[in-house]
């Protein structure tokens, strides 16, 4: 029973709420604080993902049909933007969507340096409602992490869808 409330020092300092956020002390921290940003729709957790001074984000050009929903249903007409932009098309989403499921799994590192890394995800997102009869997309998120002080925020993210 002493031992129910004593914690692992050894552990990374994660937060509470609503969900489990961590100090975003290495990318792979960074990129489980993404999804529970996004299947809790906290935008405030998730502008935190993101570096706010360097960030884009990029759709493989090759998803025309992408650009008609983000068009269409959301105001943008480009396949990439940066974190205004960022911020502005995730609350829409947020705001419209009734639940968001966000898996990223299978990471890979790809590229390292001191304050710098790029790694490759496997990822799976489901939306209810779906969006233009498109509720579902698998596909690879290659995101490249910039380091400033001791922690770690997305400067690049790069979206292939391989299926919807």
């Amino acid at each position: 029973v002493l031992f129910l409330g004593c914690r692992n020092v050894f552990l990374p300092k994660t937060i509470d709420v609503g969900g489990v956020y961590y100090d975003p002390i290495k990318p792979e921290y960074v990129v489980k604080n993404l999804q529970t940003a996004y299947t809790l729709r906290d935008i405030e957790r998730y502008k935190e993902c993101l570096d706010r001074d360097s960030f884009k984000f990029y759709f493989d050009p090759s998803q025309s049909d992408i650009r008609d929903i983000l068009r269409d249903r959301w105001g943008i007409d480009s396949l990439s933007w940066g974190y205004n932009e960022e911020v502005i098309s995730a609350q829409r989403l947020f705001e419209y969507a009734k639940n968001i499921v966000l898996n990223l799994t299978n990471g890979a590192k790809i590229y390292s340096s001191e304050d710098s890394e790029t790694w490759i995800w496997d990822y799976y997102l489901k939306i209810e409602p779906a969006v233009e009869g498109q509720g579902e997309a698998v596909g690879k998120a290659i995101f490249t992490f910039v380091k400033k002080g001791n922690k770690w925020y997305i400067r690049l993210w790069q979206d292939y869808r391989s299926g919807m």
